[in-house]
């Protein structure tokens, strides 16, 4: 028996597939590059950037995937990187190891290794970055939170939090005791396989209530597969800092992997985005480059970029 919300959700993809199509064709005045950072093929990152350096951002822009951990690729995604590098942002789409062959902490590993990889080839090639913009949707938001607000490392990189310039969920699964769907917690429970994973992995419990970095929350008022809930906890979570900039908006009959929409439509979100993105640009500190606050080091399969 299919689940309803699968239903739901097909259905409300329809419109947004064939523009997702559309705009992963080449698009002139753009750079791309595929990199492979670890012997896995799912270990694999795409990059996009304007080819001019007149135009360039000076934040990168990372997206991670969703697919309930368990499915999904950069190269599904590319409309993705094309909506960030036609901003001007340099754009790193992210592919991670999935389950079940892999649990977490795997897939925080590969986001990490991933990102290293790419401000390094950006470097290589002459491409300025000063900071970084981290985000995501559904379960690629969350592997993004963890990124960004995780500040004991724990062998995760070397990652400072002051290169981050803004952490952005689309969909995401925040906030783990607010996810009531039956389906949902079958994924998460074979995503982290055991309590103490759990906890771990659970974004919300990485939070202290100081966090500095901006966030935009976006999320689907009809979502059938992700409670609203979890934006609206991790929100108030984050707020309790009066000087952290929470932007939360629930996209009127937004459902869940529809909004996806938001990179191929001219719709309210997708304008809230770009807004979003660009003051963020704005604040990214002139003389810090994200290469002197990372430890970079060669990644296997670095030299295999093609673009």
């Amino acid at each position: 028996m299919v689940n309803p919300w699968v239903v739901e959700e097909r259905v409300a993809l329809v419109p947004v597939i064939g523009k997702a199509v559309a705009e992963s064709l080449p698009h002139p005045g753009l750079m791309e590059a595929r990199i492979r950072y670890g012997p896995h093929p799912q270990q694999t990152i795409l990059l996009f950037w304007p080819s001019k350096p007149k135009g360039r951002r000076r934040s990168a822009v990372l997206f991670l995937h969703g697919g309930g951990w368990s499915w999904g690729s950069p190269h599904l995604f590319r409309f993705v990187g094309h909506f960030f590098a036609e901003l001007g942002f340099p754009t790193v789409l992210g592919g991670y190891r999935l389950v079940p062959g892999f649990r977490y902490p795997a897939q925080v590993d590969d986001v990490c290794a991933g990102l290293e990889a790419g401000l390094q080839v950006f470097a290589g090639r002459g491409v300025r970055v000063e900071q970084v913009i981290a985000g995501g949707q559904s379960a690629g938001a969350q592997l993004a939170a963890l990124l960004v607000y995780e500040r004991s490392r724990r062998g995760w990189g070397d990652f400072h939090q002051e290169l981050f310039g803004g952490f952005y969920s689309i969909s995401g699964p925040l906030s783990f005791d607010d996810c009531s769907q039956p389906a949902l917690q079958k994924m998460i429970s074979d995503f982290t396989e055991n309590p103490i994973n759990r906890e771990a992995a659970d974004p919300i419990r990485r939070l202290r209530g100081d966090e500095q970095v901006p966030a935009l929350l976006l999320h689907g008022e009809r979502d059938p597969l992700v409670d609203v809930e979890n934006t609206l906890a991790f929100a108030a979570r984050l707020a309790q800092n009066k000087t952290c900039r929470v932007e939360v908006n629930l996209v009127k009959e937004g459902h869940h992997a529809d909004l996806a929409g938001i990179f191929v439509e001219d719709q309210p979100a997708a304008q809230i985005l770009k807004k979003w993105l660009l003051r963020c640009d704005r604040k990214s500190p002139a003389k810090v480059r994200p290469l002197d606050a990372v430890r970079l080091e060669n990644r296997p399969g670095a030299d295999q970029a093609q673009g």
